[in-house]
């Protein structure tokens, strides 16, 4: 989906550690985005590199951009209670600015 967006608010470069299910250590660098669309206002995530880059050079309030965005269902479970749901992801593909 491609949407046109001003950003709201940019988070902190957050690094996260995680094992995958053959055992090997993931990395993930990642920021989040708050962003408008004039009618809508959702959170997308930026990963890796350009979250890094990002992160290096903060986008402006200011300006309009062309963002590329997919949505992912992902599975969790609690650690704690055991409780199982879904979740939807919005991940940033590209973001340019007009």
């Amino acid at each position: 989906m491609e949407k046109r967006v001003k950003i709201i608010s940019q988070s902190e470069l957050k690094t996260n550690k995680w094992t995958n299910k053959n055992g090997e250590e993931i990395v993930i660098s990642s920021v989040q985005l708050e962003m408008t669309d004039g009618n809508d206002t959702f959170i997308g995530e930026v990963n890796d590199q350009k979250a890094i880059a990002i992160n290096k050079e903060p986008l402006s309030k200011e300006c309009e951009y062309a963002v590329q965005l997919k949505m992912v269902v992902r599975s969790w479970e609690s650690e704690q209670t055991h409780q199982k749901g879904k979740s939807t992801t919005i991940r940033v593909q590209n973001i340019t600015k007009i």
